[in-house]
């Protein structure tokens, strides 16, 4: 069976000038600046094929050539050099709303819609209250659409959208203003397509998703294809990348806290003078090993005695997922202000930490007993690195382990006639 997609080769370049020629009085004051301008190379041979039923998800950092990928692939640029094609219909999700008209309302914006997918008048008319069941837009099916949060507009665009009956989607972050629930409701319509038989290309940056529902990703950077295979081992990869880049940002601008750092917040009756992450041999480091120590290491300084208070720390992925949360209340653990200006010292040690590789962030916080009053957070107080040190994939290291037992030998056809006879 033929590919739905097929990229061989595919490069594309951009002209960009390097003098801002706004006025007719500028150009003729400055002829010879038109001629100046620098490549960007946002594509740079790119290959691959993505078979029938397949959904596949593109990542990569802003300015990758993620959409540019999806503006080839849907006609709107035109390739520099190699070949994007698609075989059969697809329907491109890059803009939801477009052609849309704000002073016409959300049952006439469905026909307008429609008619841009080329669904004639007799086709949308049985689909109108699909349509506005979907978006969960019944009762405001004659309200003009200028009155419409973005929300509202974006789950119409969204349930107009998937109308168009095509062997291919083609999406580029259609999701990132939507509430939770109604993007597992487009999800359902995803897989849904699936069963069908449908192809889908879907641009996100919510990794969530692409590992949930993507059978494989495709990671870009700088225009090049550096991963391609199964959703969960190409965001892992990803997730390396992006602690890379902290790293290396940090080894110039350390992001360990200092008294008066931009990151925190809070009244400061009682503040963090300094957050720090030290390994095995009590030196500070970024990076650290599955399964090794790590301890957290706060000095809180107090300005007025409010009494007793609460020290937590969170511990987040890169992109801000919550992995794990803890603080003294909870633990069971007492702290007391004393007379202003002196320090206290209070460490978390992990003596076995279960995170596989990846960049981490470390948030810490001060809050009254009651948790109703802040007096001092940090986030992110520090970041980290894990080390890869196997092939497991994921978030956590779940330290199982495999067994396998053998049942007792069973005798062979030719011996059980042997017995019988």
């Amino acid at each position: 069976m033929n590919p739905v997609v097929e990229v061989s080769h595919l490069r594309k370049r951009f002209r960009l000038p390097l003098d801002k020629s706004t006025t007719l009085k500028y150009r003729v004051t400055h002829w010879r600046s038109s001629s100046r301008y620098r490549d960007l190379i946002a594509l740079r041979d790119i290959s691959f094929d993505v078979p029938p039923g397949q959904f596949l998800g593109i990542a990569g950092p802003n300015g990758c050539g993620k959409s540019t990928l999806l503006k080839v692939l849907c006609r709107i640029y035109k390739a520099d050099a190699g070949s994007a094609r698609v075989n059969g219909e697809f329907s491109a999700f890059l803009e939801l709303g477009v052609g849309f008209n704000p002073e016409l309302t959300a049952r006439e914006n469905i026909f307008l819609g429609g008619a841009v997918l080329g669904l004639t008048r007799a086709q949308l008319r049985d689909k109108v209250d699909e349509v506005l069941a979907f978006a969960e837009l019944e009762d405001f099916a004659e309200q003009k659409l200028k009155n419409f949060s973005s929300g509202m507009q974006v789950r119409l665009a969204f349930s107009v959208a998937i109308l168009a009956q095509t062997d291919l989607l083609v999406m580029d972050e259609v999701l990132a203003v939507g509430d939770a629930s109604f993007q597992e409701k487009c999800f359902d319509a995803f897989s849904r397509y699936k069963r069908e038989g449908k192809t889908i290309v879907l641009v996100s940056h919510d990794l969530g998703s692409l590992e949930e529902y993507c059978d494989r990703v495709i990671l870009l950077n700088r225009g090049e294809i550096i991963a391609d295979g199964p959703a969960v081992e190409v965001t892992s990869a990803y997730h390396r990348m992006i602690a890379e880049h902290a790293l290396a940002t940090e080894r110039d601008s350390p992001t360990e806290l200092s008294r008066g750092d931009p990151s925190q917040w809070g009244s400061r009756a009682i503040e963090f003078a300094s957050v720090s992450l030290t390994d095995a041999n009590g030196q500070r480091s970024h990076r650290f090993d599955t399964g090794g120590p790590m301890t957290l290491e706060m000095q809180i300084l107090v300005h007025r005695n409010v009494g007793e208070f609460v020290c937590g720390m969170a511990i987040r992925r890169a992109d801000g997922l919550l992995l794990a949360g803890t603080n003294t209340f909870m633990d069971h653990v007492k702290l007391s202000s004393d007379a202003p200006g002196r320090m206290i010292s209070v460490c978390y040690a992990i003596d076995s930490l279960p995170l596989l590789a990846g960049g981490y962030t470390v948030q810490v916080a001060l809050e009254d007993v009651t948790g109703s009053h802040s007096y001092d957070h940090a986030d992110p107080a520090a970041n980290f690195h894990i080390n890869a040190m196997g092939a497991h994939v994921g978030m956590l290291e779940m330290h199982g382990r495999w067994q396998v037992a053998h049942d007792q030998d069973v005798p062979s056809s030719d011996a059980v006639r042997q017995t019988a006879g």
